[in-house]
């Protein structure tokens, strides 16, 4: 099994936090101006899930998204 791409966690996360929420599709939809089935696309991987739509949904549900780094390959610290 493959890790999942950070599109694929960002995508999880997102759905996870509209169920948190209780907030449906639709609502989120109406109020970011986006067709309920574009956002049933972006959730389901159908459709790209770009950091601004993830930041406008998870903002409506109460989330920030935050981005971080970290080196792939940590050296030990003595």
């Amino acid at each position: 099994m493959t890790d999942p791409t950070a599109e694929e966690q960002l995508r999880t996360h997102t759905r996870a936090a509209l169920e948190a929420a209780n907030l449906s599709q639709a609502e989120i939809a109406r109020q970011l101006g986006l067709s309920t089935k574009h956002l049933s696309m972006m959730l389901t991987g159908k459709s790209p899930l770009s950091l601004t739509w993830a930041e406008g949904i998870l903002g409506l549900c109460g989330h920030s998204l935050v981005i971080g780094t970290r080196p792939d390959n940590p050296e030990p610290q003595s």
